[in-house]
């Protein structure tokens, strides 16, 4: 999931917005690692590791934004998640990000391990608070339109409505 990635980002985004807080939820093995790495960059006063979190409703609604720092992914559920919360998505350009993601209208897509890009849109949305909020808003509207249950089920009929007139 590259945390560091997320961690050098939280560090750069720090110094300009010293009141910033990170969360990082989930348990693992590299747990230690990233603590002590949140402690070599300076940012262990805003950075707080949560471990396993059922409450994940209550954490998005008291989220800024949703960021997603993966190496290589699939097709993120925590993407839609983010959205359907109204946030802002922060994330790098693996898997099906992009299909989920509007460039410049639900978020942001920045390449894979590059911090200073991502510290760079998260700041963004941070010195525009409407930018981010309408950000928020058109993605909450595309996972309905796209991605609820209604939608899928819309499209599923409609496959197979074509399928039958095919014939």
């Amino acid at each position: 999931k590259n945390q560091p990635m997320f961690l050098r980002t939280a560090q750069k985004v720090s110094e300009k917005f010293p009141n910033a807080h990170f969360v990082l939820a989930g348990e693992g093995e590299l747990k230690n690692d990233l603590e002590n790495l949140a402690h070599e960059l300076k940012i262990t006063e805003n950075t707080h590791f949560i471990g396993r979190c059922a409450k994940i409703p209550e954490l998005l609604a008291i989220s800024f934004a949703g960021v997603l720092t993966s190496f290589h992914e699939g097709f993120s559920n925590s993407i839609l998640e983010y959205m359907a919360a109204k946030l802002p998505v922060v994330a790098t350009n693996v898997g099906g990000a992009s299909e989920a993601i509007s460039e410049n209208e639900t978020g942001f897509l920045v390449e894979s391990d590059d911090d200073k890009t991502m510290s760079e849109r998260l700041s963004e949305l941070l010195q525009d608070e409407k930018k981010a909020k309408d950000f928020g808003e058109k993605g909450r509207k595309i996972t309905e339109e796209k991605f609820s249950i209604q939608s899928q089920l819309k499209n599923v009929s409609d496959l197979y409505e074509r399928k039958l007139n095919a014939k």
